[in-house]
Parts: structure tokens; sequence; C-alpha cells
């Protein structure tokens, strides 16, 4: 029988497995819900409002692109001034209509929305969607939630899910609504409300104060011995990670109150109270004040009356110090995680790790954005040093701008080269061609010139540089690890010099996690990259070796979470420049900041928002107290310091003084906080704070 088969995958205590950065849990409950941030946005479509009886009811329309349009009411006092709300989430069988008082609860406490508005709260509950959508005839007799449970699982998705993402986009609509203090807000559920509120608060992105009523127990007795649980209240595999008592134990420092039932058909009393044990552990451990759990004298419902005290007591405190704008902040959705998941699957059933067919994938997807060939590496260092390699630069010099990364110079240090370094040109921070002229008039046998394309702005000056680098027969090699996807009038960064090299580390605008990518016109560059990336293989699958290549290849791991990436690289593109726009618009008027206007014939990537500060701005003072007082982290310069001051380097500059221009750039810019996924709020907050500070 397959109930002995169940009863033995139920029978292990699962324990909570760790993993670096923040609460694990969240990031599992994250993956297994699946929930796409497009398709939990919600919008409001239509409204009207009624007073009656002294509470103020809005009939909200709302829609969103997973589900289409559906229903939500919001509920508040009759003259109520911005305040605490809450997001109310009834069980499965609940309708809207008795949530909200508008028909006759058939369970005394079922009305729950409306009776948290009479306590002085705004509540906002919405159609689940679960029941009436499938005609009773069609359903033979089944449960339609069941029904539905089950077909979600056909998807690779779960009904949770669905109703989480719902959730979370309501939750912002009532953050927005006038007379809500969107800092302070708050979820009470009833059984699977209660699911659904739980997971909702664990995928926020902050702190929510929690009510659940009857939702408590462990996953085993619930699935395996009472058979009381709701299949569209779990994520699927969960348990292979936690039971529900750690799920709740996760919200810690969230302020948490359990409600159950001593006379609850569904619960088994002793599991139950083992199960809160495992919550106040949890909270214990975590070093905040315990879940307040309330064992009631009650069936499966609601004690409206404790639930509205614990709301008002949480949700009174002011608002917290919203969370902080980071530097970087980098985000897969739940379905881009899943492709990445598969793909490095489908890798490891093959057995093929490393130099497969999704690192040829990798490759031919970059080749869109690079408008040349291109051979994946190791790293956008490894890229520069095989470059170099390959254009023999051993015992020459090799020519670059003063203000680039450490990595520039080391790779052609370690290709066997001497370097020696050129100012850069305000306007597109590259290379200065008057000065280039001069170092090339100085070192009459360079082997290379290597122009890099800061912050993603792939200069106008390049064309002079190239155009001086061919009258001399200088090779020119790109370093454009900040401008994947740039262009300079209509060109591709990377198709310009005979090589360009690119980075896919964390930071940049497209990543592999490691991974680099060297491009090139000529096929015979392009396969000697793959020699010199393979220990300098004379041939693929060869024993035999002709030059000293090392370990530079890309694995099939790494290539998984790079062609996912490259796959939305153009919304990430067009995310990057609009937001570039709104600083553009957002900086007018600030005190002591000039935003670095792009070049018009440069399309850059937008890799970094530069601002130049008044010469009598103190960065790192300033960048102090936008940290402390503001919480708005800045992103790294590009750079701080000029090659010539690394102690490493020190011998390869002139005397100091030198490269002005390099100078004043590296000491007086700034970097402002970009990425796909920063907030209009959050750019707003990092404008206002600039502002104030610089005031």
């Amino acid at each position: 029988m397959q109930i002995r088969h169940l009863q033995r995958v139920l029978a292990p205590e699962p324990a909570p497995r760790d993993t670096p950065g923040g609460h694990p849990l969240r990031s599992i409950v994250r993956r297994l819900a699946r929930v796409e941030r497009e398709g939990s946005r919600v919008t409001v479509i239509a409204s009207a409002t009624t007073v009656r009886d002294g509470l103020r009811r809005e009939e909200l329309t709302l829609g969103s692109p997973a589900r289409g349009e559906f229903r939500a009411v919001l509920l508040s006092p009759e003259h109520a001034r911005p305040g605490p709300g809450v997001l109310v989430l009834g069980g499965k069988n609940a309708r809207l209509e008795q949530l909200t008082g508008e028909a006759a609860p058939d369970h005394p406490d079922r009305n729950t929305a409306e009776r948290l508005a009479r306590a002085g709260l705004t509540t906002l509950a919405f159609d689940h969607g679960v029941l009436g959508g499938v005609p009773s005839e069609r359903l033979g007799g089944r449960d339609e939630g069941a029904v539905l449970a089950h077909a979600f699982t056909l998807t690779g998705r779960c009904l949770l899910g669905a109703l989480v993402g719902d959730a979370l986009g309501v939750l912002a609509v009532l953050r927005a609504h006038p007379l809500v203090d969107g800092e302070r807000v708050g979820l009470l559920g009833h059984s699977m409300g209660a699911a659904v509120a739980l997971h909702t608060a664990l995928l926020a992105e902050r702190p929510l104060p929690v009510c659940a009523a009857s939702h408590l127990g462990t996953y085993p007795a619930l699935f395996g011995r009472l058979f009381t649980g709701f299949e569209g209240a779990v994520l699927p595999g969960i348990l292979e990670y936690a039971d529900l008592p750690d799920l709740y134990a996760a919200l810690a420092p969230a302020p948490l109150q359990l409600q159950y039932g001593t006379d609850d058909p569904f619960l088994d009393p002793a599991d139950t109270r083992a199960a809160a044990e495992t919550v106040r552990r949890g909270y214990r451990t975590a070093g905040v004040p315990e879940p307040e759990v309330l064992e009631l004298p009650m069936g499966h419902g609601t004690h409206v009356a404790h639930a509205a005290r614990f709301l008002t007591r949480a949700l009174a405190a002011p608002a917290a110090d919203p969370a902080p704008v980071p530097a970087q902040r980098i985000r897969f959705d739940a379905t881009e995680r899943r492709a990445v998941l598969d793909r490095v699957d489908t890798a490891l059933a093959s057995g093929v790790l490393t130099q497969g067919p999704l690192v040829a994938r990798f490759e031919e997807l970059a080749g869109d954005w690079t408008g040349t060939a291109g051979v994946a590496v190791s790293s956008g260092s490894a890229a520069l040093e095989i470059a170099l390699r390959i254009l023999d630069v051993a015992g020459g010099t090799v020519l670059m701008p003063v203000n680039t990364f450490f990595a520039t110079a080391a790779a052609a240090v370690r290709a066997g080269a001497r370097v020696r370094f050129v100012d850069i040109e305000p306007e597109g921070l590259g290379m200065d061609p008057a000065a280039l002229r001069a170092a090339l008039d100085r070192e009459p046998g360079a082997r290379a010139v290597v122009p890099v394309h800061i912050g993603g702005i792939v200069p106008p000056s390049l064309d002079e540089v190239l155009a001086l680098c061919a009258e001399r027969g200088v090779p020119v090699l790109e370093d454009a690890a900040h401008a994947f996807g740039s262009t300079l009038r209509g060109r591709p960064a990377g198709s310009l010099g005979r090589f360009g090299a690119f980075s896919f580390f964390p930071t940049k605008v497209a990543l592999s996690g490691e991974g680099g990518l060297v491009t090139g016109a000529a096929p015979e560059d392009l396969e000697a990259v793959r020699r010199w990336r393979d220990h300098g293989k004379s041939a693929a699958g060869s024993t035999l070796h002709d030059r000293p290549g090392g370990n530079w290849r890309l694995s099939e791991l790494h290539a998984a979470v790079g062609t996912v990436d490259l796959e939305r690289f153009a919304a990430t593109l067009a995310a990057r420049r609009a937001l570039a726009r709104r600083y553009d618009a957002l900086l007018d008027g600030v005190p002591g900041l000039r935003p670095h206007p792009v070049p018009g014939e440069s399309g850059s990537n937008y890799y970094k928002y530069l601002a130049h500060l008044d010469e009598s701005v103190d960065r790192e003072v300033l960048k102090k107290r936008l940290r402390d007082r503001h919480g708005v982290h800045l992103a790294g310069e590009v750079y701080d310091h000029l090659l010539c001051d690394q102690p490493y380097f020190g011998a390869a500059a002139g005397p100091d003084g030198d490269f002005p221009r390099a100078r004043r750039f590296a000491r007086h810019h700034i970097a402002l906080p970009l990425f796909p996924s920063l907030t209009e709020e959050e750019q707003e907050r990092v404008v206002s704070a600039l502002r104030g500070e610089l005031s």
C-alpha cells in the first residue's frame, strides 16, 4: 500500500539547512513558491465608495497579469485618518461578502474584515478565486480547491504560490492607499488564509506582524496521520527543508500571534502544542520576544477580539526605518531561478560540466550584443590575459589609461609585458588621443593599446584612438568589462578593436557568477583563444600542447546562470537606461553635484550612474553620512585610486601631478545605486539624501 510509503517519507524530522545570508527558509520558500514579480503586480481598475453604519466601504476591481480581474473590498471607520492597515485572508470556503459583512456570516467569526474595521483598523480583503470558477456539474463531487491544487502541479507550480502572489500584489495596493500608513501594515489569516499570510510575510521585503488562526501543527500529523491538511496550503517539497513550525519561526523578528482551538476537528491539540513550542524556541534563538500563542476554547475559527488587540498593538509603533538602499542588488525571480536549476540539473545528469552545450549557448547569446563572435572564458581577467598573450606582448610595452581596475594592468604583467599609463579625456572618460600619441612616441615599440570603456560609456574619442593605432600598426584590445550592451555610433563595444574582453562578474550588467568573454572578428584569433583557455592544447581533445595555456574554461554551471541572465538582458538594459533618465530629472538642481553627461554618440548601458562632486565636498564624509543618516549606500567608484598610485605599479607612473584629468575624476566622482530592481521610492530616497547632505 502506498500509505506505507507516505508514512515512511513523512516520518523523518526535517531541519532547516544553513545557507549564508539571512534566514535560509526565506530563500527556499521563494524558490518553491515560484512567485513571479511581473505576474503578481496588481493595479486598481475601478473603485466605488459608499458609507453605511459607520464604515466606509470601497468596492475595488483589481487586475494582475496572472489572474486578470478580481474583486476586493477595503473597509475603514467612516472618519478614519491615515493609519494602520491589515490584509485579511479568509479560509478556503470564505466568501468576500461574508468577510466584509455585506452578507450574513455562515460562522459567527467569519466577518473578520468588518469587525477589525469596527475596531479602528483599515482592512482589505479580496476574493481568493478558489471556489466558484468551475461549474459544480463538472466537478463530479470533487473539491474545487483540491482540483485546482492538483492542476497547478502539472506546471511545476502550486496553488499556494499563486495565492501568495495575489496577496503580495494586493498588499502593495493596501500600502499605497491614502488611508493607510504604508509602513504600518499587517496580515491576518484563517486556515488556508493563515498559510497564505505566513508565506506572504516570508516573501515580503520587510517584517510584517502576522495573526494566524487555526493553522498550526506539523505537516506529518496534518497530512500523514490526521489527513486534514489541504494540499493547496503547502509548498511542494517543503518538508525536505522544514516543517510548518519552522516556517513560523522564520518570521522572527516580526510580531506573531498564533490562535488555535481545543475543539478544532482539523488539529490534534498535542501536536499543535508541540508545534507552538517549536515556534517559541525559534524566536528565543533569534533573540526576540516570543510569539503570542493562544490556546482557546473554540473550533476551527478566529477569535477576532484577540486578533484586533494584537494587531492594534503591533501596528501602533511608529514606522521603522525603511530598509537600506543597497549599492547593488542581484535578483532572479522564481521562474528564472527554476530555469537555472533545470539547466544545472541537465548538466549534472549529462556529466558534461565544462565547455558543453550551455557554454556554446552562452557564447551565442552574448554575440547578439557584441556584434562579433566570442569565446567564453573563466573571467574578465582571463579574457584580457589570453588576448594579450595572443598579441605576443611579452617583453614589450602595453599602453592603457591610468584610470582603470588593477586587473587590466595585472593581465599585461602576467602576459610578460611592462605597462605604461595614459591620461583620460573628460567627456567620454576614455584615453586622451593626444596623450596616447605622446606615449606612442615615447614607446615606439608598443605591442598593444588597451582602451577601457569606463562606467559603460564607449567614448567618442575611441575612433581617434583606433585610427592612431592603425597608423602606428599597434593592435587594440578593448577592455569592455563595463560595457556589455553599450555602443558607439551604433557599433557594439567589443567589436571595434582586434579583440574585446568582457567580464560577467556579479557586479556587472550581465552576469554568470564568474565568467568572461573574448571577442574578435578573425576566426584564427578565436581558435587561438580556445587553445589558450584549455591549457594550450593543440586541438580539442588532444593531449599535445603547443603553448603555455591555463585553466581558463567556463563551467556549464556558470553558463547555466549566464544563459538565463542573457535571455533577460534586453529588459535589464531597458530598465537601467530608464532609471538613468529618471536620475537625470531628479538630480536637477541638487547643489554641489553634476551628473556626468553621456556623449550623444555613445549608447551607455549605465553600468554606473556617475556624478561629479564640487571640489569642496569631502567624498568619504558624504558617503558616510548618506550611509549612517539615510541608509543609502553608494556604488563603488571607477576608480578611487589611479593605477599609478597602486603600490605595485608606482614605477610605471610619472611623477605625482601627471595625469591631471584622471586624478581629478578619481578624486571627485561618485556612483549612485543603479540596478534593474531599484524602485522609484528608493531612487527618490537617494536623491533626497543627496540634496539634504549637499545643501
